[in-house]
């Protein structure tokens, strides 16, 4: 993809960049999730294994910082992740579903709560993680790390039973609740309070680009 634009005199351009689209048949519209959270009360689960991979990330980049590792699928898992996903929402299990990639954790959870309207808890203390990193990775990277097949899943109080049981091979653990509060708040991983945030700052935040 090479888009390239003229404004008076001057030709503007974006390098050019590698664009993959992927296509599919939707088989009932009516199963079709968004990432908006659905209802307070619900449970939050992340799915897939956080590991401390933010090479390239925009955390990074925020700060003026280079390094780190480049995330890798692993490709013996990701497609039994994605199945499983699948399926749960093919059962009707999943109110709202949205994947870990530019920002990670803090930026997707973001999203999915003022799309809703509602309020979201996070505590990163019960985040799966690869066992070499349990315990030796600061927050940012439990927030901001964008390891590959993860994914933040809305799941009503009364289907979380049949939901964890699908989910039972895959990495997944409930990481927060929804709330009435239209705040995102996140826990930290020795329990403390880490932040408590509008839903209105986090739209402004978000849209502040095109809006000023």
């Amino acid at each position: 993809m090479n888009n390239e634009y003229r404004v008076g005199s001057a030709t503007l351009a974006i390098p050019p960049t590698l664009l993959i689209s992927a296509l599919s048949v939707v088989m009932d519209v009516a199963r079709v999730v968004s990432m908006d959270l659905k209802r307070a009360g619900s449970r939050v689960y992340l799915v897939g294994s956080t590991r401390a991979e933010l090479g390239g990330s925009h955390y990074l980049e925020m700060r003026g910082l280079s390094g780190g590792r480049v995330p890798r699928p692993d490709l013996a898992r990701a497609p039994e992740i994605l199945r499983a996903v699948h399926m749960a929402i093919a059962r009707g299990l999943v109110l709202a579903c949205h994947d870990l990639s530019e920002g990670g954790l803090a930026v997707a959870a973001a999203e999915m709560a003022f799309a809703g309207e509602l309020g979201l808890e996070i505590d990163l203390a019960q985040m799966p993680l690869e066992p070499l990193e349990i315990g030796c990775e600061p927050d940012s990277t439990r927030l901001y790390s964008q390891s590959c097949s993860r994914f933040l899943v809305e799941v009503a109080e009364g289907s979380a039973v049949q939901f964890e049981k699908l989910l039972g091979a895959c990495p997944v653990a409930r990481i927060g609740t929804v709330t009435q509060s239209r705040e995102l708040s996140i826990r930290g991983s020795r329990g403390s309070p880490l932040l408590a945030i509008d839903i209105e700052d986090l739209r402004r935040a978000h849209r502040g680009s095109f809006h000023g």
